[in-house]
């Protein structure tokens, strides 16, 4: 065991205390005699990690006091062995799919716009551009999807095999393949591809799995010399709980910010686009009716009226069925609460109790800035809602907006979530 504990702590001076209080000191010791040690890991993807970054070094030289070779044998778990049987069980196959992209976001008809137009110059001109990974980064709003959506659907066309998913698909796939066991088949998918694409990955915060995998799928497509584009709310020095040579990596290429242009802008010029004259009283209608989705609406209106000029009040004939659904899917106090409550994992008679941990207080104080925000409650009911008194709720009020305008990450993150 001495030779054991020698060699972690030496490994800990090249690999930092974290790696190794993460990696290797989580391995269970189960036996050892004086050529064998038998180490039990939490589950396969550690097995894997060790192979990769471990093994090699002990294959140099890990000797017992008389210099005789150890031999290091690992092992899962009885439990995870049993849990990986009944997964094998239950799944047989092991889909990896790409996300499908939306017909309406190609890059004809993405408006070019003074805030998001070198993204779209950049993005449109990818077969001669020498940067690798481009990463953009802006808003909820701002363009990014439609760009990287765009982007997939241009380059398919040229024949690459491209391969578009969000942060939160890669991850999934990233947990599922270590419960199965199969990490050798996400490897061979998203490692084998012409062009990768993955859209928000601020989602990888704190997910330290996912973040390790994207690291050698990033090292491998980039030596490679394959497309990397990348998307984000923040820049990637703005990022937070991501791995510095994560970052380091993103920034390897080129970083654009865009800005989410005006929604009134945006909707005139696609009625332009779509040879469809607006009136301005017609595009009040629509971006106060359907904040969600106007551009939605405007479709809409333009294929029922079949290519006639609607005044108003035709208009909310035409959209009264879109209208009460958007008036259904609004937000609702209750509604921010549990998605809210969601976004964090925890119950909603936590976020509404008494305990003033960080882990209920946080979210209990961005539900009660977007019940101020969104719905624009008194401080007087949401106090009542939430329990609180009135300086409690002005000052969760505050602390949240102070968060907002300092663009912090797990803040930015849950209120867009919530929207």
């Amino acid at each position: 065991m001495e030779v054991w504990h020698q060699f972690v702590a030496q490994i800990e001076k090249t690999l930092g205390r974290e790696v190794v209080d993460q990696w290797i000191k989580t391995l269970k010791v189960v036996r050892f005699d004086a050529a064998n040690l038998y180490l039990e890991a939490r589950d396969s993807f550690q097995i894997h990690w060790f192979e990769e970054h471990i093994r090699p070094l002990l294959n140099k030289g890990f000797f017992n006091n008389n210099q005789r070779p150890v031999k290091i044998h690992l092992s899962l778990s009885s439990l995870e062995k049993k849990e990986l049987t009944k997964k094998k069980e239950e799944i047989s196959s092991f889909p990896i799919q790409a996300d499908p992209l939306d017909p309406n976001f190609r890059l004809d008809q993405f408006l070019p716009l003074p805030q998001n137009l070198m993204a779209y110059k950049l993005i449109s001109e990818l077969s001669q551009t020498p940067f690798n990974p481009i990463y953009l980064y802006g808003p909820k709003g701002c363009g990014k999807t439609h760009l990287l959506m765009g982007a997939a659907d241009l380059l398919l066309k040229k024949g690459k095999r491209v391969f578009y998913v969000h942060a939160e698909t890669f991850t999934g796939h990233v947990v599922q393949a270590i419960r199965l066991g199969n990490m050798q088949e996400f490897r061979k998918v998203y490692r084998d591809i012409d062009v990768l694409i993955v859209d928000g990955i601020h989602i990888f915060s704190r997910k330290n799995a996912t973040q390790e995998e994207f690291f050698h799928t990033f090292n491998t497509l980039h030596t490679l010399g394959r497309i990397i584009l990348l998307s984000a709310d923040v820049a990637p020095s703005s990022l937070k709980e991501i791995e510095p040579r994560l970052i380091s990596r993103f920034e390897w290429g080129i970083s654009i910010g865009l800005e989410k242009p005006d929604a009134r802008v945006i909707l005139e010029k696609k009625a332009s686009l779509w040879n469809f004259t607006l009136s301005p009283e017609l595009s009040s209608y629509l971006l106060a009716s359907f904040p969600s989705d106007p551009i939605l609406a405007l479709q809409a209106l333009i294929f029922r009226s079949k290519g006639s000029l609607p005044n108003l009040e035709i208009a909310k004939k035409l959209l009264n069925d879109l209208l009460a659904n958007e008036e259904k899917n609004a937000f609702t106090p209750e509604k921010i609460i549990k998605t809210i409550a969601a976004h964090f994992g925890i119950r909603t008679e936590d976020l509404l109790g008494k305990s003033q941990t960080r882990e209920y207080a946080v979210p209990r104080q961005i539900a009660i800035y977007l019940c101020r925000e969104k719905l624009k409650m008194p401080y007087q009911k949401i106090g009542e809602l939430f329990g609180r008194d009135h300086s409690t709720i002005m000052s969760s009020v505050k602390l949240i907006q102070k968060a907002v305008e300092e663009k912090k990450p797990e803040i930015l993150e849950a209120i867009v979530g919530a929207d």
